[in-house]
């Protein structure tokens, strides 16, 4: 979700960006994007970009087999949608590869609104310099790992999981210990 403000002149950008990626074998130097894990995976992230395309979001880049990577392998462009909406299947369900929509927001209400009209909230990420909006939307947005000014939200040192349908419980940090103990009440009346 993009301020309405800027998302035009970032839409941009962030197609200049994204073409730029280097897809390719993980081992040849300069490489920044591998293959997908498998090719169910592989043919389940298309027919994504095949959705958004039906549904009428544009897509700005990406989305095929680039030239020049090794036959065996599944590899994909990063693939960026424009004129998307929250109903469309490439907002509203969880992808997991190279896919992002870019849809606009007006104010800080919607994009809150927007944000949690899922039924899934593993992480998010929020761009800004005004401290009191950090708070504010970091309370709203319901999602296990918000990132504030960063796209990286797994830290070793703190928990990691979603709410709603994203994940089972947290993983890392010393919430996870309580993974693998076993936690007993005993309650004894002075009778």
């Amino acid at each position: 979700m993009v301020h309405k403000k800027i998302h035009d002149r970032f839409l941009e950008k962030l197609v200049a960006r994204t073409k730029k990626f280097v897809v390719g074998h993980p081992e040849k130097k300069g490489t920044q994007i591998g293959p997908i894990i498998s090719r169910r995976q592989y043919d389940r992230i298309s027919s994504y970009i095949a959705a958004g395309k039906a549904e009428s979001a544009k897509l700005m880049c990406g989305g095929v087999r680039p030239k020049g990577v090794p036959p065996k392998g599944h590899y994909l462009t990063p693939a960026v949608f424009a004129h998307a909406d929250a109903e469309m299947r490439i907002v509203r369900e969880e992808i997991f590869g190279p896919v992002t929509a870019v849809i606009p927001f007006k104010d800080e209400a919607e994009a809150i609104a927007l944000a949690n009209d899922s039924a899934y909230g593993l992480s998010a990420s929020l761009w800004t310099r005004d401290v009191g909006r950090v708070l504010r939307v970091t309370r709203a947005v319901q999602s296990g790992v918000i990132s504030v000014n960063s796209s990286s939200s797994v830290h070793l040192e703190g928990p990691f999981g979603g709410f709603k349908s994203s994940g089972l419980g947290r993983e890392l940090g010393m919430k996870a210990l309580e993974n693998y103990s076993e936690t007993k009440n005993v309650f004894i009346s002075n009778v």
